[in-house]
This record gives C-alpha cells, structure tokens and sequence, in this order.
C-alpha cells in the first residue's frame, strides 16, 4: 500500500494532516506544533513530499529514515513527524479493520479516566468550573490558579493568592476529586519551593511545570524538593529527552504529547522508559480531537497510562474538524472499537477553514510586571 498524498491543513492554531493511499485509504494526523502552524504545514509538505511512493505500512522506518537524513533537533520536524507517524498507524489499523490500541498489544483498560483542565480567568471562575466538572462527573480536574493581573503583584501576594485559590478548590470539591495544579511556568525555583509548602495540605495529584521548561537540572532540582508529585516535560521531543527526565525518581509523571514527541511510535516507547522508573504517563493535550484520540488509543493498551489530559470538545471548532468526537461518559473517555485512531477529518470544513494565530489562546501569553517587563516569578 503506497503513500500517493499528504496534505496539511491550518484550522484556526491546529495543523492536521491527511495521508491517502493508493488503496483510497486516508489516515489522520495532528501536529501539536501551536504557536507557528503555518511555518510546521510547510514541513509537513516537505516532508511528505519525500515520502510519496512509499509502503504506509512502515511507520517507524519513515520517521526513522527522515530523523536520521536531516539529524536536527528540531520541534517544527518532530511534530510534522508526529503527525505523519499518526496518520500511519490510522492507515494500518484501517487496512486491518482493527482499532490502533489492538495493534499495540490489546486494551489494559476497558475506559480512560480524564482530567479536565478548567479554563477560568478569575479566581471566582475557577471555583465555579471546578464545581461544574464535578457535576458532569470528572474525577480529576487540573486548574490554573494564576489569575487576573497576578503578575503585577508583590510576590507574598501572588504566592499567598494563590495557595487560596486552590484551598478554595479543594473545600468545593473534597477530598473525592483528584486535584492538580498547572503553574504554567509562572515561577522561578525558590518561589516555587515556598508555593509548594502553601500547598502542600492540599494533597495535590500534581503540581505541573513548576518553572521553565529549559534547564533540566534546575527543573529536576526543584522536583527533588516539592513535596507533591511533580508533572514535566511537554515540552520534551523525543526519547532521549524524556529519558533524561525519566532518570530523576523525583518527577512523577511524564507528560509526553502525541503530536511533537513522535506519535505512536515515540509515545509507545517513552512510556515503557517511564514505566520502568515507576513514572506514570499524564499526555499534554488540550488542541484537537485527534490528537485526544490518538492518546485514548495509546491509553487502551499501556499499562501506566494514569490519566488523560483532556478539554471539553462539545463546541466549535471541535466538533466540525472531524466525523465524530470523543465520548466522554462520567469523566471517562470511552475507548472505541473502530478501526484505526477512530476518527476522520472533515475534509470539506478544512478546505474553508482558515490560520488564526495562538495569541492568548487557554490563558496562554506572556505577562507583565509593574516596570512594564516580562515577569517570570
């Protein structure tokens, strides 16, 4: 079965990718690459181009073969990558009239638990989204508790402000609900310390991304001394740099994304480097439903699968980009039977849909202090 296409598609700040065989059969794909979609679309044509003619069958030599001719390291490559790898496994899986997860070993699980990241700008709205997730069932929510113009704050303030943010959320929803904490990256390693003692009553399921991603020493430090568990490197690309995470007992989820990390196959093996740390999986996730599809089918057949990152998707752009969403049921994603990742593009949407940059897209952006400077905690 030969590759004869692969298009990619910008749809608002998502880049999808559709892959035709000769047979008529179209695999899907997304590349997680968010903040430039247009510059990642081009790579993905580059790419593609290069991989016209070729068995679909082949996944992990393609990616191999295009890792090893260019040797960059590079994210804009691993998500393109990433995206193609998908839509591969989407291939093979409808070739064979099995769903992925039974191409990886078979179900573990009979449903995925999801954690719902609550979008909320003010510390009224992330009590209320908390108490709405609960309603709708989830058993583990994740919140950002930096809100409002925190950044223009002393630093007593924003610490103090937000350890009540989240002691707020956990007398809303007791003791029943797994809660974590997103920090966003919004502290340097001594303030993250002193938010973590603020915290540390809460019983937190995990604290995420204390402080910038770029240093891994600092980031593994600062792991070493919060006493709740710490959640890192969604940033990470490829297996060596979540094994290099992996290797500090400290962290105890990884949070590889399907879309940059290298799809199935580099998502398949970075867990089994966590499991063999006693590390529990926690993808990042939170663009379109493909990519939580591709997860759930990862989520079917690995054993330290813990959670699945996860937005509501029962609103626009989610539910025109593709044939049918994820089922959510009781805070669980369902685990489909369908061959393949269990999804298809809405080819005729994305033909019309248009680039939309990320600006401050889930609260993301930079943040300012009082000189008027960009404020990392």
């Amino acid at each position: 079965m030969k590759i004869i296409s692969v298009t990619p598609y910008v749809v608002g700040h998502w880049v999808l990718v559709s892959v035709l065989t000769d047979e008529g059969i179209r695999g899907s794909g997304e590349a997680t690459y968010f903040t430039h979609p247009p510059a990642c679309a081009e790579v993905v044509r580059e790419i593609g181009s290069q991989l016209i003619g070729a068995d679909a069958f082949r996944a992990e030599f393609l990616t191999n073969m295009i890792v090893k001719t260019h040797g960059v390291r590079d994210v804009v490559e691993s998500a393109a990558l990433s995206a193609l790898d998908q839509a591969l496994w989407d291939i093979k899986g409808q070739a064979l009239g099995v769903p992925v997860w039974q191409l990886l070993g078979g179900r573990v699980r009979d449903r995925v638990r999801a954690i719902l990241l609550v979008e909320a700008a003010t510390a009224d709205a992330v009590v209320e989204g908390a108490r709405a997730a609960v309603a709708d069932g989830f058993t583990a929510i994740k919140i950002k508790p930096f809100v409002g113009r925190w950044s223009e704050r002393s630093t007593g303030r924003i610490l103090r402000e937000a350890a009540q943010v989240v002691a707020d959320v956990r007398k809303e929803i007791g003791w029943d609900v797994d809660l974590a904490v997103e920090v966003h990256r919004n502290l340097v390693p001594a303030d993250a310390e002193v938010f973590g003692r603020l915290v540390a009553d809460q019983l937190l399921y995990f604290l995420e991304d204390p402080i910038l991603p770029f240093g891994l020493s600092a980031n593994l430090a600062v792991a070493e001394r919060l006493s709740s568990p710490v959640a890192i490197a969604e940033r990470n690309i490829n297996i060596w740099e979540f094994r290099d995470v992996s290797d500090s007992h400290a962290v105890g989820f990884l949070r590889p994304d399907v879309g940059v990390a290298g799809g199935f196959t580099g998502l398949r093996k970075i867990a089994a480097i966590a499991e063999s740390r006693h590390q529990r999986i926690i993808p990042h996730n939170f663009t379109s439903p493909i990519v939580t599809a591709c997860h759930v089918q990862l989520a079917a057949c690995t054993l330290n699968w813990d959670l699945q990152g996860y937005v509501r998707e029962q609103r626009e752009p989610w539910v025109s980009v593709v044939d049918r969403i994820n089922v959510v049921r009781d805070g669980f994603l369902e685990i489909p039977e369908t061959p393949g990742i269990g999804m298809r593009l809405n080819l005729d949407h994305l033909e019309t849909a248009r680039y939309v940059p990320f600006g401050n897209s889930f609260l993301h952006g930079a943040v300012y202090g009082t000189d008027g400077g960009i404020r990392h905690q």
